[in-house]
């Protein structure tokens, strides 16, 4: 009988209430592992106080409960410490505590946390690690009291383990590509992500378009670099009647009535464009922009609340609604005419799989992952172009008949990605840092038939 593989996890996003796609990645990560028998060990950075007499319900109650909000002098304070922390006598590494779960029910938190066989915490590590490189360039060592077979750290960050692989995952390499997206500090993420590609044992990344640009940005040899795409993660199972009742109950918008957008507001996203775009083409629906604030946003909500200000009599083309629940998501998804993503750059695109994984036609870019992940099931638009931009809007709110052929091709397209392809391709890439995977069956996630997605009228 095969030994237990113990696998050591990050969970540097995973507390993150807005969500992310690592947090979505770090969770669909952990449920393939664990199906596959292996142990799962999740690693968190959460603000701690140990004391010697400290219970194990007093380690746990802080490790998964709520912080308080910070204010400017809390965020300032906190920055001096980790800077200090960084300057003062540190060896670089730290031991984590292991963490119960013992009568914790964290079934019931939204979103869910990885589901994890054992649970390990250092206070703010992630935090610290980031001042640590900033100011030593080198990474923070992780020390466990017992030995894994291997860390896989889900986005770019300066922590490695000791003892074993490590193994990061670069989803993309958009703040090398686009700087101007993004918020950094001296050139960080540049000298972040070319001390990983000499460090990793590895890189996994998402699509061969972010594999293409490893290998030239940051000089990896194609051997050092594995794709495993992304599994389409499991969606809160919501009814299409019960759908369109929420929909309209709480956001007043009707079934088929509505494009829908998903994603932070941030550059690389392409807000501006697809808003322009979008009243350009005039198609007779509103679309609603759904997810939290990431930054860089400013223009983005000055151009919406200009919208909003010229539509006052009457309904508003462009609607944002913030970060919403997750099965509020699905069911604002499932009930779209279409939904739009003409990201300027994704390392993936996640939300195109799960649009054609629920039956919802498409429209998306012709650049960086977009095209992978979309194949023929989809409206490709130059993310640039508003024009064409414009008419793809047009040609997917008006013909029916193209939306019933892109969503029979979408539910294709979404099987590319299931997990049991998924399991295969990571088994193949931790083989190469001689981790043996489990071989264990596993069923495949059949995706819903054509004929049983629901047609709305044009």
């Amino acid at each position: 009988m095969q030994r237990q593989i113990s696998i050591l996890i990050d969970g540097a996003q995973s507390f993150n209430k807005e969500g992310t796609g690592i947090a979505s990645y770090t969770r669909s990560l952990a449920s393939t592992l664990g199906s596959l028998g292996c142990k799962i060990e999740v690693l968190y950075g959460r603000p701690m106080v140990v004391k010697k007499n400290s219970t194990a319900l007093e380690l746990s109650s802080q490790v998964f409960g709520e912080l308080p909000k910070q204010g400017r002098v809390d965020k300032l304070l906190n920055a001096v410490s980790l800077a200090v922390h960084a300057y003062a006598p540190f060896r670089g590494s730290v031991r984590p505590i292991e963490i119960s779960q013992a009568g914790v029910d964290l079934a019931t938190r939204e979103p869910p946390l990885p589901k994890a066989d054992v649970i390990w915490n250092a206070s703010r590590l992630y935090d610290r690690a980031g001042y640590f490189f900033q100011i030593k360039r080198r990474f923070i060592e992780v020390r466990l009291d017992s030995p894994v077979a291997l860390a896989h750290w889900t986005g770019p960050m300066a922590v490695k383990a000791k003892g074993c692989p490590n193994v990061y995952t670069l989803h993309d390499l958009v703040p090398l590509q686009f700087p101007h997206f993004v918020v950094d500090r001296a050139g960080r993420s540049a000298l972040l992500h070319a001390v990983i590609a000499r460090e990793a044992d590895l890189v996994i990344t998402v699509s061969e378009a972010s594999k293409q640009a490893i290998i030239e940005l940051l000089g990896l040899p194609p051997e050092r670099v594995c794709v495993t795409y992304q599994p389409t993660p499991p969606l809160p199972n919501v009814s299409r009647e019960d759908s369109a009742r929420l929909v309209q109950s709480v956001y007043g918008v009707k079934a088929g009535k509505y494009a829908l957008f998903l994603g932070a507001v941030e550059p690389k996203k392409n807000l501006k464009r697809l808003i322009e775009a979008f009243l350009l083409a005039n198609p007779g629906i509103p679309l609603l922009i759904a997810g939290p604030l990431g930054w860089l946003y400013t223009d983005i909500l000055e151009l919406m609340a200009t919208v909003e200000r010229n539509s006052e009599q009457q309904d508003t083309p462009v609607r944002r609604l913030g970060y919403l629940p997750r099965r509020h998501v699905t069911a604002l998804l499932q009930c779209a005419r279409f939904f739009a993503f003409p990201s300027i750059w994704e390392g993936f695109g996640l939300p195109v799989l799960e649009a054609m994984q629920m039956g919802v036609p498409v429209l998306t870019s012709n650049t960086g992952s977009l095209p992978e992940v979309a194949g023929d099931a989809a409206v490709l638009v130059d993310p640039l172009d508003i024009e064409a931009m414009s008419r793809g809007i047009q040609v997917l709110a008006g013909d029916e008949d193209l939306r019933r052929d892109l969503i029979a091709r979408g539910y294709l397209q979404a099987q590319k990605f299931g997990r049991d392809i998924y399991i295969e391709r990571l088994r193949e890439a931790y083989a190469r840092v001689g981790v043996e995977l489990p071989k264990q069956v596993v069923c495949r996630q059949d995706a819903p038939r054509a004929q049983d997605s629901l047609q709305f009228p044009a």
